[in-house]
């Protein structure tokens, strides 16, 4: 711990980015996984309870696992939304300095900070 702190007093924005470039992976991969596999997640799993309900032909069970699988569809969206406009207010806000750690979060699959070409 004592370790990060002296390198955040010690390292420009540019060197940091390169210093934690390995975390700033990880946070992207993060990043990812909430943005894509959360809702997927969500849907199959409503899709499933609406085929649990269908198979059982009751008409009020439908009816509930329909507005459930809505719900769960606009809990899907929502985190999406959410995690996208946090990236980009992150961004925006952000100090040109960072600017290359925001896009190592954002992309983290093809992430390379170069300190000669920012």
């Amino acid at each position: 711990m004592l370790n990060l702190i002296n390198l955040l007093d010690y390292v420009s924005g540019d060197q940091f980015c390169s210093e934690m470039e390995p975390v700033l992976k990880v946070v992207g991969l993060v990043v990812f996984g909430i943005k894509v596999a959360v809702p997927i997640i969500l849907i199959v799993v409503g899709m499933l309870d609406l085929a649990k309900a269908v198979t059982e032909k009751k008409e009020d069970d439908i009816k509930a696992a329909q507005q459930k699988l809505i719900k769960k569809a606009i809990a899907a969206v929502l985190v999406f939304l959410i995690v996208t406009l946090v990236s980009i207010v992150m961004g925006v806000i952000g100090a040109e300095q960072y600017k290359q750690c925001m896009n190592c979060i954002n992309h983290p699959f093809t992430c390379k900070i170069d300190l000669d070409n920012p």
